[in-house]
């Protein structure tokens, strides 16, 4: 029965999804460039050669014209601007700890798809704010950078796959310049990462490039392979459908996103400890996304809940031990 009903609720989403019309596109075309489909296809299948090269921050990448609005929100210029200027305005906020601590310790979290409100991932991560500070960076055309027009995440997730990369891209300079950065602007340290689902997927990916120094990382509901999760899913037919109306078949979409299969780079993080978290019931990317992810993660730790994708966030209490407890088996406290 709990199966059944988180199976419902997750196909629920879809619904609520078209009704509003978040993930369902009008007009496909308006998502490419002049060069159209053959263009998306030849930039697709150029960045994913090497993909892992392709995100790769240089070296020295800051933070700049940084604003303070106050102790819980700051911004800066993105240091991969994609011409949008709402999105080329990177967010931040920080969820103070409930008691202040006398060092600098902070934890890092990059939050999932499709998000507008700050309140949710700061109810979320509550529990982890009991005893370290967390900085909630916005990832590309999310929550402030959502440009007008659009919903959240149209500009990352649409009938172009190509928008995919870029998006991916923008986020790995606007994190490597957070984690630079972030000393200077607050005064915290970043000692870990948390990640919940394309939070969790990036954050997988920079590690995988060597961007976040060998900080212990936790991966919640983490997405994996692209194209499974569109086609199988329970959130992607609006996507797939404007792909079709846009000429590209699944075949062609699988050419096009091959690289962006989570399961090829995380075995790049051997030896670093990894906290894998995810529901049994994930209808987002299903199974066996989740168990193939888990055996090239190889973490040392797997905690599989009775949850979904998003039913997760339900369970941030166990979710915040479990981070918390394993934090602590690395000598973080």
């Amino acid at each position: 029965m709990a199966r059944q009903l988180i199976h419902l609720f997750e196909h629920s989403l879809r619904l609520k999804n078209r009704v509003i019309g978040v993930g369902w596109h009008a007009d496909p075309l308006r998502h490419f460039g002049p060069g159209g489909l053959d263009e998306s296809e030849r930039l697709c299948l150029e960045a994913g050669a090497d993909l892992l090269a392709f995100l790769k921050p240089p070296e020295g990448v800051r933070p700049e014209n940084i604003t303070i609005r106050h102790p819980r929100a700051l911004s800066y210029d993105s240091p991969l601007p994609s011409g949008a200027a709402e999105n080329d305005r990177v967010a931040v906020r920080i969820v103070p700890a409930a008691v202040p601590r006398s060092d600098r310790k902070a934890i890092v979290f990059h939050h999932a798809l499709l998000q507008k409100h700050w309140a949710l991932w700061e109810w979320f991560v509550a529990p982890l704010a009991r005893r370290f500070p967390v900085v909630i960076l916005a990832a590309p055309y999310h929550f402030d950078r959502t440009p007008k027009g659009q919903y959240p995440s149209e500009g990352m997730v649409n009938p172009n796959p190509w928008r995919l990369y870029e998006a991916l891209r923008q986020w790995a300079w606007d994190n490597a310049a957070l984690m630079r950065g972030l000393p200077s602007m607050t005064g915290l340290e970043p000692v870990a990462v948390v990640g919940f689902s394309l939070g969790a997927f990036n954050s997988i990916l920079a590690a995988a490039m060597g961007a976040l120094e060998g900080l212990p990382l936790t991966a919640i509901a983490s997405t994996n392979r692209y194209a499974h999760g569109l086609f199988e899913g329970a959130l992607g037919g609006g996507t797939v459908e404007g792909m079709r109306r846009a000429g590209i078949e699944r075949e062609r979409l699988e050419r096009m996103v091959e690289a962006i299969q989570l399961e090829r780079y995380a075995p790049m993080l051997a030896g670093r400890p990894v906290l894998f978290v995810a529901g049994r019931h994930d209808r987002v990317d299903p199974a066996p996304s989740g168990e193939r992810l888990e055996q090239a993660l190889a973490p040392r730790r797997s905690v599989w809940l009775e949850a979904g994708h998003a039913t997760v966030v339900l369970q941030r209490e166990r979710v915040g031990r479990e981070i918390l407890a394993f934090l602590e088996d690395e000598g973080i406290r």
